[in-house]
């Protein structure tokens, strides 16, 4: 345990596992977190208007700030709802901090193998098993074959939840409805190039497939373009997450993806957009993890540019971006709320969602 002592933080070791109930690892609703025993974390808690600073999880806070006034006037309540960069360099003892937060659900908007192949510890898999939730339905983590998968990770998943009913939901937002709606926007000849790519990509693990298509079509859409391109091919994936958040049992919440500038950005902005949020605050939350990823600036580039290929831009987060991803979808559907709506997230279950966060 670690606790503070005249300003020192001193820490016990006690194996640094967390048990964990068994609930025969069988599908679950993905929208109630079941039964929730008492937990006991052994972390430090955190106090106070300062929030914590990993510096292994860089681009960290509460989602939109604190003491947030919606249009209504009404209160949201603070430290339920936060967004990061990936979670996997964490480190023993940042992870005592991190368990202090109370944070019930662990929202990772990256892909199933991009998830495995990520470099890092993972040292919260044991408090937070991974599961997939997808369709509305919530199912253990299996490894993959190709990468060996995780297979803590894995055996984790398959005995239930974590303690207090914690878990990791991976959430894949780059869709193959949005892959498909993607490749019919280009020739015959390149598509039939792609499909090579494809293969090599399966068998070698490179990103040559993602490094063409984001020289032949996605660097001539701007990052507003590309967000609402994704908006418009996972309202399935939307609703879900949007749906686990509205059940009390399940927040506090951390939403992330690998930078939680883009996935993570979208998804957040749209959460807030629910909480009756004030348009500016929504692009101002966006526009910080510019600065908050400042620590990893280079690792950053490397993967948005080195990996992927795509413009030196793609690794900004300007409040002007988020601005016209509303702007579309304003044009689109009449509101935002109205496109939640049409991805299956309705006035009911927007209601239930204010509901949680709003105080009193």
């Amino acid at each position: 345990r670690r606790r503070r002592d005249g300003g020192r933080l001193r820490r016990r070791r006690d194996g640094g596992r967390l048990r964990r109930r068994r609930d025969g690892g069988a599908e679950q609703s993905a929208f109630s977190a079941g039964p929730s025993g008492e937990e006991d974390v052994g972390a430090t808690s955190v106090h106070g208007d300062v929030e914590p600073v990993f510096k292994n999880m860089p681009n960290f806070r509460q989602a939109g700030g604190k003491g947030l006034m919606n249009k209504s006037g009404q209160k949201i309540k603070d430290r339920l709802l936060f967004r990061s960069s990936r979670t996997d360099f964490l480190t023993a003892g940042e992870k005592a901090t991190f368990m202090s937060l109370g944070i019930k659900t662990i929202v990772d908007l990256r892909r199933k193998a991009e998830y495995e192949r990520a470099e890092g510890d993972k040292i919260l898999d044991d408090a937070y098993p991974p599961y997939i939730l997808r369709n509305g339905k919530v199912t253990p983590l299996r490894p993959s074959f190709r990468w060996g998968g995780r297979k803590k990770a894995a055996k984790a998943a398959a005995k239930g939840k974590g303690e207090g009913g914690r878990r990791r939901l991976i959430v894949n937002l780059m869709t193959m409805d949005l892959i498909w709606s993607i490749f019919t926007r280009i020739n015959f000849f390149i598509r039939y190039l792609s499909l090579v790519l494809v293969l090599t990509d399966w068998l070698t693990g490179a990103h040559l497939f993602v490094k063409f298509f984001t020289w032949a079509l996605l660097n001539k859409q701007t990052m507003a373009d590309q967000y609402v391109d994704t908006l418009e091919h996972c309202k399935g994936a939307v609703a879900d997450i949007l749906k686990v958040m509205s059940d009390p049992e399940n927040v506090p919440v951390l939403v992330h993806c690998a930078h939680g500038k883009d996935r993570t950005g979208m998804v957040v902005a749209l959460v807030l957009a629910c909480l009756e949020i004030e348009d500016n605050v929504i692009f101002q939350d966006y526009a910080q993890s510019e600065a908050g990823l400042e620590s990893v600036k280079s690792r950053v580039y490397k993967e948005i540019v080195g990996r992927y290929g795509f413009k030196e831009e793609f690794t900004k987060s300007d409040a002007e971006t988020m601005k016209a991803v509303f702007s579309r979808l304003r044009e689109n559907y009449g509101s935002v709320l109205n496109y939640l709506e049409s991805a299956g997230f309705g006035a009911q279950e927007q209601k239930q969602l204010l509901s949680v966060f709003q105080d009193g």
